[in-house]
């Protein structure tokens, strides 16, 4: 049996996800964050359809939850950390040289260690709950980079007319950040996606690909681009609060009816 025989197609998926990941951390380092956060919203497609391919045609291993925690690990943990880093560090000075920039790395730091952690518990026998302890990686790393698209930096090296953010603020994703760093690390109880809770999630990822989409179509009209990704970003963004703020609650009442 050769190693590509003992691959399944779920792998595949999951391999996918980390190699996108990675290629969005090389984007970041070049300052391309508007196709950073696009090659991470695909790997979150990646990562949803890895599960559905292993329970649809079988996994020939057992390796596929480990391989699954590492590939998310660079893409929901590593990735959005440096992201935020590098929208919000002063370019103007040396790294680390200001209260600002140590801040900015703090906050990144922790998304870092708490999303590693989440996965690390994930792995180790996590997955057999019959919910989420903790916020979800991918939920986080979504949270995080809806925020930085809308209140993030417009310096980056891709044309800025293909930027939409209201204005960078960091006072408003470092917060942000550091919320779903706790999430993670916490064990509050989370609902898995399924039903009605899985078509929402799919919905806001492709909410916030849409802006993508958008600028090879209409970025000639940019009033409407910008309202447009906006628009379609800020939904997305409701979406992933509602679940951060409702799946709790909804989690909680599902135990009291049992």
């Amino acid at each position: 049996m050769t190693a590509l025989d003992r691959v399944s197609l779920g792998d595949l998926f999951t391999l996918a996800n980390g190699a996108l990941g990675f290629i969005a951390i090389v984007y970041i380092f070049e300052g391309n964050y508007l196709s950073a956060t696009s090659l991470l919203l695909l790997s979150m497609v990646m990562d949803g359809l890895d599960g559905f391919m292993a329970r649809r045609f079988g996994s020939k291993h057992s390796r596929g939850q480990v391989l699954d925690s590492i590939s998310d690990s660079i893409s929901f943990a590593f990735a959005p950390a440096l992201l935020v880093y590098a929208e919000f560090e002063d370019p103007t000075v040396a790294p680390l040289q200001t209260a600002h920039d140590v801040l900015v790395l703090l906050c990144a730091v922790a998304f870092l260690v708490s999303g590693l952690f989440r996965l690390a518990r994930f792995s180790a026998g996590g997955f057999q709950l019959p919910h989420f302890a903790g916020l979800p990686a991918p939920g986080a790393a979504l949270f995080v980079i809806l925020m930085c698209l809308l209140f993030g930096s417009g310096a980056g090296s891709e044309p800025s007319e293909f930027y939409f953010a209201l204005g960078e603020m960091p006072e408003v994703v470092l917060p942000a950040a550091l919320v779903a760093s706790f999430l993670m690390a916490s064990t509050i109880p989370y609902p898995k996606m399924r039903g009605a809770m899985a078509v929402a999630s799919g919905v806001g990822v492709a909410l916030a690909l849409l802006p993508t989409v958008a600028g090879l179509l209409i970025v000639g009209d940019q009033q409407l681009y910008t309202a447009f990704s906006r628009t379609a970003t800020g939904i997305a963004l409701a979406l992933i609060i509602a679940y951060l703020a409702g799946g709790p609650l909804y989690e909680r009442r599902k135990r009291a009816e049992v």
